[in-house]
């Protein structure tokens, strides 16, 4: 059975809440902030449309938040934590301004400062991703601030 969710748009000050469960080895447990809500990764080759932030990717050596391109230059490395296979991990992430900061259990993970922030048409949107890595995503909660 088939199950189409609704589409809602972000605003521009928001923060995003989830937990997440990865049963691989390889981490990769990957979503899109601010994108279009319609583009996807066809193939390795991926300009995004928003900010993708990643944690546990490239087998589990990098988490990184990225604006359009997760091999950009302008990328932001956090620590080097990797994931736990079977750990469930509550994701926090808020925008305020120009500020994306990302939280994994309550300690900051990374911060993306961006000059010109992705926002109106094109940039609303949110996306869960799973590359090839058997994940588990719950209790997803949106907050405009």
């Amino acid at each position: 059975m088939s199950r189409r969710l609704a589409s809602v748009t972000l605003p521009d000050d928001v923060r995003v809440e989830f937990t997440v469960r990865s049963e691989s080895a390889s981490g990769d447990i990957k979503v899109e902030l601010f994108g279009d809500g319609v583009s996807k990764a066809t193939s390795e080759s991926y300009t995004a449309t928003g900010y993708v932030v990643i944690f546990g990717g490239w087998n589990n050596s990098l988490n990184v938040v990225a604006r359009l391109d997760e091999h950009g230059a302008d990328r932001v490395v956090g620590p080097k934590l990797r994931v736990e296979p079977g750990k469930t991990y509550r994701f926090a992430m808020e925008r305020r301004g120009s500020l994306l900061t990302v939280h994994v259990d309550g300690v900051e993970l990374m911060r993306f400062d961006d000059p010109e922030p992705l926002r109106g048409r094109g940039h609303d949107h949110f996306a869960f991703n799973d590359w090839e890595a058997k994940l588990a995503f719950d209790d997803l909660r949106i907050t405009p601030l």
